[in-house]
């Protein structure tokens, strides 16, 4: 595959998703059924409908936090995967939050069978206190 940037893109957009159907719709088509996406904080998350729920419950908590997430524009791969950084940047101040690092591992179509997240950056905040995703999505 080629043009990797055009897929992180893509990837990123889909976290800033602000309708529901959309975002939902989105993952069904870049994830196989059973894709993994794999943080640090939280156990893996599988299948379409759990992917959803996290990118969902990200929206939620930091786009009224005032925050995007943005592709750095680095994307590099070769064979199945691929490697990129995005950021978390603050929509009033420009200010980078969070650095991330993704590897995407693609099955022969382009679709994502696995994400593994890692901050190289970690938030001035602290999670502690911010709502659980049950809190903003419920159960």
């Amino acid at each position: 595959m080629t043009g990797w940037n055009a897929l992180v893109d893509r990837y990123v957009a889909l976290w800033n998703e602000a309708d529901d159907e959309l975002r939902a719709k989105t993952v069904e088509d870049m994830y196989t059924t059973d894709a993994v996406y794999v943080m640090y904080a939280r156990d893996p998350f599988v299948g379409h409908r759990a992917i959803t729920r996290q990118i969902t419950y990200a929206h939620r908590l930091y786009t009224p936090m005032g925050y995007t997430f943005k592709s750095s524009h680095n994307a590099v791969g070769h064979h199945n995967l691929v490697r990129f950084n995005w950021v978390m940047l603050s929509l009033e101040t420009g200010g980078v939050e969070i650095v991330g690092l993704d590897v995407l591992v693609l099955d022969d179509s382009g679709r994502i069978r696995a994400d593994y997240q890692f901050h190289e950056k970690l938030p001035s905040f602290s999670y502690d206190g911010l709502p659980t995703p049950e809190e903003l999505l419920g159960p």
